[in-house]
C-alpha cells in the first residue's frame, strides 16, 4: 500500500456485516478497524407485515432491498405456515446479486433486477405496464424508490419488515489513525456523525469516505466529507477494489 504500511480502513455496518467485509479487506491487504454502528432488528409489531403476507398473491409483484429483508421475509412466512416456492402472481423483484442469492437460496424465484444495484432503478426499470407492489424493506428506506413507481403507474404498498437502529461512537481513538472510511448506507453516515462531537467529526471528515452508492455519498457530503470515492458497481466487493486501486496507486 501507499506508503508502506497496511491502508486501515474503517467500517460503519452492523457487527455482522462487518464481519463479512473486514474478510474481503484482510485479503486484499488492508487492516479493517470495525464500529459496529448499526443494529438491524425485527420490526416490534408484525401485524401490518402479516396482513401483507396473508394477500401476498393479490400482488403483482414483491420487492426486496436487501438480504437482511429476504431473511426476516423467509422467517415470518415459514412462522405464518406460507410455502415459498410459488409460481406468479407475484414476481418477484430484487436490488443487487446478493439480495437475488438470498430470496433463491430460500426456494423463492427472482424475475428482475436492476442493472445496477440501486433501488431507484428498481422503480425505474421494474417491467410494467403498472400493478400492485409490495415492498418490503427496512424501515428507514429511500423513499425516491415510491415516486418512481407511481410515476409508472405502480400502487405500492411500502411495509417495513426490519428496523435499522443507530448505535453511539464510544471512543473515536480507533478512527484518527485510518485513512478511509467504508459506508453501505446514509444511516451509517448518520449514526457515525450523529454521534461525534464537533472537533471530533471536523478530523473525521477529513478522511477518504469510500461510499456503496449515491444516496450515500451525498448523506457524506452534507455531513462534510468531501474526499468521497464511489465505485461503478454498487457492491461492496467493488468498494474494497475502488480502495486497493487508491492505495496501490494502481
Amino acid at each position: 500500500m501507499k506508503g508502506g504500511h497496511a491502508w486501515r480502513v474503517v467500517i460503519t455496518r452492523s457487527h455482522e456485516g462487518n464481519a463479512e467485509l473486514a474478510r474481503k479487506l484482510r485479503a486484499v491487504g488492508m487492516e479493517p478497524v470495525p464500529l459496529d454502528l448499526l443494529s438491524l432488528l425485527p420490526v416490534e409489531d408484525w401485524s401490518e407485515v402479516d396482513r401483507s403476507l396473508s394477500r401476498l398473491r393479490s400482488y403483482d409483484w414483491v420487492l426486496f432491498t436487501s438480504p437482511v429483508g429476504v431473511r426476516y421475509f423467509a422467517e415470518r412466512m415459514r412462522h405464518l405456515g406460507f410455502g415459498l416456492g410459488w409460481e406468479a402472481p407475484p414476481r418477484v423483484g430484487a436490488v443487487g446479486e446478493r439480495t437475488a442469492s438470498a430470496l433463491r437460496s430460500n426456494g423463492v424465484r427472482v424475475d428482475f433486477v436492476p442493472k445496477q444495484f440501486l433501488s431507484i432503478l428498481l422503480g425505474a426499470e421494474l417491467p410494467g405496464p403498472g400493478g400492485r407492489v409490495l415492498l418490503l424493506r427496512g424501515d428507514i428506506g429511500e423513499k425516491a424508490i415510491l415516486s418512481r413507481l407511481a410515476g409508472r403507474g405502480f400502487a405500492t404498498e411500502d411495509v417495513a419488515i426490519y428496523r435499522t437502529r443507530g448505535l453511539r461512537v464510544a471512543d473515536i481513538r480507533p478512527i484518527r489513525d485510518a485513512d478511509v472510511v467504508i459506508f453501505g448506507s446514509p444511516s451509517a453516515v448518520d449514526a457515525l456523525c450523529g454521534s461525534l462531537p464537533e472537533e471530533s467529526l471536523t478530523e473525521v471528515t477529513g478522511k477518504v469516505a469510500a461510499c456503496i452508492g449515491p444516496v450515500t455519498a451525498e448523506a457524506a457530503r452534507s455531513h462534510g466529507f468531501s474526499r468521497i470515492v464511489e465505485p461503478d458497481a454498487h457492491t461492496f466487493d467493488s468498494v474494497v477494489e475502488t480502495i486497493r486501486r487508491i492505495g496501490t496507486g494502481a
